[in-house]
């Protein structure tokens, strides 16, 4: 942390807002991209251990999904759809305490109607909670049709 944030705010400040742990911010990211692995190789038990008991995903057009065993039913769903594989890739991280939230760019791929793979990209937001063990845990997904780039 730059020193002049110290004297900006002072001592107290930073010890009642922790905040801008790029080491944690960097665990995250590291977090997300294992999740990701996890999750394009099917392996739904592992991808299941980033929810936190109480974790809610919320999706365009759908009503929100609330814990685990609810998204444990929506993900089994999900991988029933043919040629179904997601993948995603954190851009951006942000840490203050034991909560934290990543912006990251996500590819859902399934077989279309002639039979050939569509892929939509998306943008998510993702919340996190550190747990009392030092690992992360998501509470809260939420995704989004990604903007068209820029020309």
């Amino acid at each position: 942390m730059p020193e002049w944030f110290e004297e900006w705010f002072g001592e107290d400040y930073l010890q009642l807002y922790p905040h801008r742990d790029e080491a944690e911010a960097d665990r995250l990211m590291q977090t997300s991209r294992l999740w990701s692995k996890a999750a394009a190789s099917g392996d739904m038990d592992a991808v299941l251990t980033y929810f936190a008991d109480d974790a809610v995903m919320m999706s365009e057009g759908q009503p929100p999904v609330r814990g685990r065993q609810a998204i444990r039913d929506y993900l089994a769903a999900s991988s029933k759809i043919p040629g179904f594989r997601i993948e995603w890739e954190p851009q951006e991280a942000k840490v203050s305490g034991d909560l934290g939230y990543l912006i990251e760019r996500t590819r859902v791929t399934m077989t279309g109607p002639q039979g050939t793979p569509v892929t939509q990209n998306l943008q998510a937001l993702t919340v996190w909670r550190k747990q009392a063990d030092g690992t992360w845990k998501n509470v809260v997904d939420m995704t989004t049709s990604a903007a068209p780039a820029a020309r």
